[in-house]
């Protein structure tokens, strides 16, 4: 009888997620159906609702399916994100010391960063199963990382998602956002001059794996009067060095 009560979209939505899940690298539609043993149509159909749920999430740049952040929601299940919170905790929690800041580590999933993890320097901790999400345009620590994005890259992902005004200081041109990606880039770190929040500012830096491509990113958040143009140059050199040294860590393990 139980079988009855088991639809097929279902459990065919189910294989894919495990499928894509237990892969070690991203996996394009067509591996997906071959390994999932479903036809082409069907595997692609199934992929396209579960990343407009969030289950799965599609790189438009490259057209590559790997676990979307609602997976992450029921605890840590990539083995990726483990190795990064782990690795990163220590160095973040002495960012956030050193500079009296609270302090982040996300990644990017689209136009958005995905918080892995939080450390107030009094304290007050995020809970592991962090998984807070923002607009990466209007983050110092999205634009750290989109700065390492190509044009067409960024375009693409800015193709059919606005550049949303959340404060009167939110870019919302493309070509102004790729004007400051570039800065961001040769400089080494972003900022964040109250475009998300009002009144809140913050300083970026990328996490780099052995090619160089941006996996991750880390920021402080602050206010004007404690990140500021007399005090960003101190700052950033400390962002940037804690980004250095765990994107070195990264690569030697």
């Amino acid at each position: 009888m139980t079988r009855n009560y088991i639809s097929g979209s279902i459990k065919k939505a189910l294989i894919i997620i495990e499928c894509v899940g237990k892969s070690p690298n991203p996996l394009k539609a067509s591996q997906v159906a071959s390994m999932t043993k479903l036809d082409r149509a069907t595997a692609f159909r199934i992929l396209t609702y579960l990343v407009s749920l969030g289950y799965i999430f599609k790189d438009n740049s490259t057209n590559l399916y790997s676990l979307g952040h609602k997976i992450f929601d029921f605890g840590d299940k990539s083995d990726f994100l483990k190795t990064l919170t782990t690795l990163c905790f220590e160095d973040i929690k002495k960012l956030a010391y050193d500079t009296q800041h609270i302090t982040y580590l996300a990644v990017l999933e689209g136009p958005h960063i995905v918080y892995c993890d939080k450390v107030d320097p009094t304290g007050d901790d995020a809970p592991r199963s962090f998984r807070m999400r923002q607009d990466a345009h209007s983050t110092a620590l999205g634009k750290s990382i989109l700065s390492f994005k190509t044009i067409d890259e960024l375009k693409n992902i800015y193709k059919s998602y606005s550049l949303y005004k959340h404060t009167k200081n939110t870019l919302t041109s493309v070509d102004k956002l790729l004007a400051e990606l570039n800065r961001a880039r040769k400089s080494g770190f972003s900022i964040n001059q109250a475009e998300t929040f009002d009144y809140v500012y913050g300083v970026g830096s990328a996490i780099l794996d052995s090619q160089g491509r941006a996996i991750a990113g880390i920021s402080i958040s602050g206010t004007k009067s404690t990140i500021n143009i007399k005090t960003i140059p101190e700052l950033s050199m400390k962002v940037m060095k804690t980004a250095e040294i765990i994107s070195k860590r990264l690569t030697n393990n």
